[in-house]
């Protein structure tokens, strides 16, 4: 290959990053080979390390987008002694629309044939990467943006059929704990019966390690115009089959208007 085609390579890569950043799926799909091949060696439980395929590979990343606001890239392409290569090394900030900001930084290398990625193999931080996008992580956080969405239908349909949910601080009308998915749905929607707006702003969500508890940090919203509600929370999920079996939640009192302390509902939105 001459010079250029090294130029090439660098230029390509260089528009890989352009289209994450921009969550251009189509410009995305463009830059690969109909055969390529996409890994990244550590993944957490439930998330391929490996796509084959550009159709493969560009569903895959589009599932992530789907959890993704505005997305920050930084980054510097070099291309190798084989100008096929190009190592590239990168930090990006992303707001996710559940809520929370994830970051991340790593090294990746690609392989290009004719102006298309043919390989690539991409090692992150596998702690901040095992954080957001374990399965269970990924649940929580549908958990709360389904709550917050007002949906509890398809929030029902998360949890396992034998859950149980522990709320100390709700108020005195919440059977403590509730235990059976349909008794969960039915306590949550009767708890937030008559609210005008009720919601939940999540800063935060952090898997344990060889553990199957989450814990989510959050922030109440009520009222008309969704103001902050007591300052943070903080709820611990448990999973079995990969449903939610237990919700410990642990939103506690907030004061009143008349600086009485009243208890704040550990449970998502009704609009």
């Amino acid at each position: 290959m001459t010079e250029q085609s090294a130029e090439r390579s660098v230029r390509v890569v260089d528009d890989f990053y352009r289209a994450l950043q921009a969550k251009d799926l189509d410009a995305f799909a463009r830059l690969w080979a109909a055969d390529a091949v996409y890994r990244v060696p550590v993944t957490p439980d439930g998330v391929p390390g490996e796509f084959t395929g550009r159709a493969a590979i560009v569903a895959g990343l589009g599932g992530f987008f789907s959890l993704f606001g505005e997305v920050r890239f930084t980054w510097q392409a070099e291309a190798m002694a084989d100008p096929r290569r190009v190592l590239a090394t990168w930090e990006m900030e992303i707001e996710l629309l559940a809520g929370g900001t994830y970051r991340n930084r790593g090294t990746s290398v690609f392989q290009l044939e004719r102006g298309l990625i043919t390989h690539f193999t991409e090692h992150v931080d596998t702690a901040a990467f095992l954080a957001l996008f374990s399965a269970r992580a990924a649940t929580a956080h549908r958990f709360f943006a389904l709550l917050d969405g007002g949906d509890l239908e398809a929030w029902g349909e998360l949890w396992d059929p034998h859950g149980t949910w522990n709320a100390p601080y709700a108020p005195g009308r919440l059977p403590h704990p509730v235990e059976g998915r349909a008794e969960i749905v039915a306590a949550c929607r009767e708890l937030l019966a008559g609210k005008e707006s009720f919601g939940v702003e999540v800063t935060g969500v952090h898997a344990a390690v060889n553990s199957d508890a989450v814990c989510v940090q959050y922030r109440p919203r009520a009222g008309a115009a969704g103001q902050a509600d007591g300052g943070e929370a903080v709820a611990v999920l448990r999973f079995a089959g990969g449903l939610v079996s237990a919700w410990h939640d642990y939103a506690g009192p907030r004061p009143s208007g008349d600086g009485a302390a009243v208890a704040t509902p550990g449970a998502g939105a009704a609009r």
